[in-house]
């Protein structure tokens, strides 16, 4: 976790408060300044413009783009020379094609190049993928991309009628309280952006009406969550009978299934709000009030939809993601292969505004974690060990019981023992001391028989006050 964090930990809850909130106002400068509100009037002009406005900004964004990164990055300056490609002459998405499509591999062995000359390094973000079906990607982002990002992320809850000030909760990764704190509080409070930040590593039955009674308490208005720590909690309010109402709950970086979005309304008494981004900063769709698929924010990036061939499919054919993000300077991606699977829904939404529809996203699935002291931990919270293991190919998480872990490593060259020690260090800190975790190097990680990769597969149901439940995946593959 770092010697930073390891000091954090350490403090008194008042001061990780002050802390947290200090940390809080830094971002809030970066992250809401002129060039956030520029980016928020030119979202509200492009929604209520109709598509040719939209697909005209589109454009003009891409061209400014590709321009600067056929100028500043070595590898698109050898690129356009070897596919003798004019960079003026990418004009609109349909060009794009002219262009070879990035993979993944070549990120990686070609990283250097790819980032542009014109940033010094240290006014760069840094950034990885989530680092499970395959390992993680290192990523740089400027400052610019950061806040457009947010920009985009806000338009979103606004739909749902969530502004920024009002007051929320988080239930997501972030380690915000000591694993080794074994009463309330569960959480801490980030004040200059009025929310209230959750462990997920701390929810066992017996804490989560103290979970409730703080948000209660607290007036939140709004969630935000992984769909399987918002689905715990949830399903703890129904087995108890307990509604806890709130404005919406937002879902994002794993597929939200039927059974947890009944489960999340029922217990809050509001819709999900699901979205789907990327940490490499190239696409973001999220859901509307109609919630009949998610709007592809076209402002943020272009989105192709290919076939095996490359060729590109209708709308309703499931296709491979492929994309090119319109705000990263600092290390664009042209046509990155974003390795999942949607499709282009056939009809336009009815809420009328000018962005088209992404069918559910293919990606990781995964199961719940259950502890032995009752803990349920998100298989979303254990991706963040192997962002920094970048010489293993691909893992995937086993629980055979609640005190067994496998974790299953498909090593690249290089990788030794001391990866190993940081990972299991790293595990070992979420998990707890009462959990036997045990690496084991394989060939190849299974499939499931739709070829659906898991991340996580636990064997253990899930213990609420009402019964039993199997784990989410085992009808669902």
């Amino acid at each position: 976790m770092g010697f930073a964090h390891s000091i954090y930990g350490r403090l008194p809850a008042g001061v990780q408060n002050a802390l947290l909130s200090l940390h809080g106002r830094r971002l809030r400068g970066r992250r809401f300044g002129s060039l956030y509100r520029e980016m928020r009037a030119i979202l509200a002009r492009a929604e209520g413009g109709g598509r040719d406005a939209l697909l005209a900004l589109q454009a003009q964004l891409l061209r400014r783009l590709v321009v600067r990164a056929a100028r500043d990055v070595p590898y698109y300056e050898t690129m356009f020379r070897e596919a003798g490609v004019d960079p003026d002459s990418i004009r609109e998405p349909a060009d794009l094609r002219r262009l070879p499509i990035l993979k993944r591999q070549t990120v990686r062995d070609r990283r250097e190049e790819l980032v542009s000359r014109a940033f010094p390094r240290r006014a760069l973000l840094h950034g990885h993928t989530s680092g499970t079906t395959g390992s993680s990607l290192p990523l740089l982002w400027d400052r610019n991309v950061d806040v457009v990002t947010n920009a985009v992320l806000w338009r979103h809850r606004a739909w749902a009628g969530c502004a920024f000030g009002t007051r929320y909760a988080s239930l997501l990764g972030r380690v915000v309280v000591p694993l080794s704190r074994r009463r309330p509080p569960f959480w801490r409070e980030n004040r200059s952006w009025n929310q209230m930040l959750f462990s997920s590593f701390h929810m066992k039955e017996e804490h989560l009406d103290a979970y409730a009674d703080a948000m209660e308490r607290g007036r939140v208005r709004f969630l935000e969550a992984y769909p399987s720590t918002a689905y715990v909690l949830a399903r703890h309010l129904v087995a108890r009978g307990r509604v806890l109402r709130l404005d919406a709950v937002f879902t994002s970086a794993e597929p939200l299934l039927g059974i947890q979005r009944d489960t999340i309304e029922a217990a809050f008494s509001c819709r999900v709000f699901d979205y789907f981004g990327a940490a490499e900063r190239a696409i973001f769709a999220a859901e509307c009030p109609e919630h009949r698929g998610l709007h592809l924010f076209d402002e943020y990036g272009v989105t192709e939809l290919l076939d095996p061939a490359g060729r590109p499919v209708e709308p309703g054919k499931p296709g491979r993601l492929v994309v090119t993000g319109l705000h990263n300077f600092a290390m664009p991606l042209l046509r990155y292969e974003l390795g999942d699977v949607s499709a282009l829904a056939p009809e336009p939404c009815r809420c009328g505004r000018p962005l088209p529809l992404l069918l559910p996203v293919t990606t990781k699935a995964e199961d719940i974690v259950v502890l032995p002291d009752g803990r349920f931990i998100s298989g979303s919270v254990l991706t963040h060990p192997f962002k920094p293991m970048t010489r293993i190919a691909e893992s995937q998480i086993v629980q055979e019981r609640r005190d067994l872990v496998r974790v299953l490593i498909v090593a690249r060259e290089g990788y030794g023992e001391r990866d190993e020690a940081l990972l299991l260090g790293a595990l070992r800190e979420r998990l707890g001391g009462g959990v036997g975790v045990r690496i084991e190097r394989v060939a190849s990680i299974p499939r499931g028989p739709r070829g659906k990769y898991r991340w996580v597969v636990s064997k253990v149901p899930l213990a609420f006050a009402d019964g039993e439940s199997p784990n989410l995946y085992a009808g669902n593959n």
